[in-house]
């Protein structure tokens, strides 16, 4: 899990570190950490679908965490994010943007325990679950979210290329790797030798499957409508999904 912290006192920032490499030891979680002191420094780095969650302080010196979450927004639509606060005042602001959730500061324990555990929960996304492989002679753990695409390259030899844009050379058949992934819905084969993360499609389009990475795919021709059908009716289950937790959120606060 790649996580961002932006408050502008470093020891709000590291209250909420602390409690979060605690989470991650608990629930053996691959936790790493950005930290920004202002929300035009984070914006100025940010590139969207770059973090798993984003803790964002409201009242900060210069842009305002609402202001910073807006941006954000305009080209992540997906990213949780959970904003640092010490008044409920911007609370619908906040939530009009689709925050997760909030925590009081300081951040106390219980609070972002349970934020945590409903995250994890919400999603559906085991971060514990990570493809284990060798490449370049070093060993990689990487989590199903962030694998974007896998395809086949020459016998027993697959390419995978993560969220960053990296791809990995590795000894693996396609039919060992689906089966390591199969208990994950989000992945969708869409011609022999091709697996796709749904999370990262643009679009389908004259027989091509298109990615945000700007990557395409072929798509398998006798399979093309099905195939776009079940992109459409996981981003509607996903819609739905964060429709019924949004009003459970607003709702309950």
């Amino acid at each position: 899990m790649n996580i961002a912290i932006v408050d502008d006192i470093a020891a709000e920032r590291e209250t909420v570190r602390s409690l979060l490499l605690e989470y991650a030891a608990k629930n053996s979680l691959e936790v790493s950490f950005d930290e920004f002191s202002s929300g035009e420094n984070f914006l100025a780095e940010y590139e969207p679908f770059t973090y798993t969650i984003i803790f964002l302080d409201i009242f900060m010196e210069g842009m305002t965490g609402i202001d910073t979450g807006n941006r954000i927004r305009e080209t992540d639509t997906d990213t949780p994010v959970i904003f640092l606060t010490t008044s409920m005042e911007h609370m619908g602001n906040a939530f009009s943007i689709h925050a997760f959730d909030y925590i009081a500061k300081p951040a106390e324990k219980r609070k972002l325990f349970k934020c945590m555990d409903d995250l994890l929960r919400t999603k559906t996304i085991l971060y514990s679950e990570t493809l284990d492989f060798t490449h370049d002679r070093t060993d990689h753990r990487l989590p199903f979210p962030d694998i974007v695409s896998v395809h086949t390259a020459e016998s027993n030899y697959l390419n995978i290329t993560d969220k960053n844009g990296a791809v990995f050379h590795i000894r693996m058949t396609f039919s060992a790797i689906c089966d390591r992934l199969a208990p994950d819905s989000r992945f969708l084969s869409i011609n022999r030798g091709i697996l796709i993360n749904m999370d990262y499609i643009v679009r389908f389009e004259g027989g091509v499957c298109v990615l945000k990475n700007g990557r395409k795919y072929p798509v398998f021709t006798k399979k093309q409508k099905e195939t776009e059908e079940k992109w459409q009716n996981y981003i509607f289950s996903r819609i739905r999904s964060g429709q019924k937790e949004r009003g459970r959120k607003n709702g309950h606060h």
